[in-house]
């Protein structure tokens, strides 16, 4: 009976769940570090997809400005 009840002593047994739960941690961190990282790349892509359709919009407004102007050169009733 004194076999079944023998356990490791107490600072061991705590320093080993520690030890575990560090590992866990870890673990945790290399992975959310990881997804911030495909996170980022992401946001990078949008944001340059962004700036592009910008630019897209100031050149869109300014052929309708050229236009708008050719057309009042061409009918001075337009406005």
């Amino acid at each position: 009976m004194a076999d079944e009840y023998q356990t490791k002593p107490t600072l061991e047994t705590i320093l080993e769940r520690i030890n575990a739960v560090a590992q866990t941690v870890e673990g945790l961190r290399a992975e959310m570090e990881q997804r911030f990282d495909a996170l980022d790349v992401r946001l990078d892509r949008i944001e340059g997809v962004a700036f592009e359709t910008k630019g897209n919009f100031h050149t869109l407004r300014a052929d309708f400005n050229e236009l708008r102007a050719a057309l009042r050169e061409h009918f001075p009733v337009v406005k």
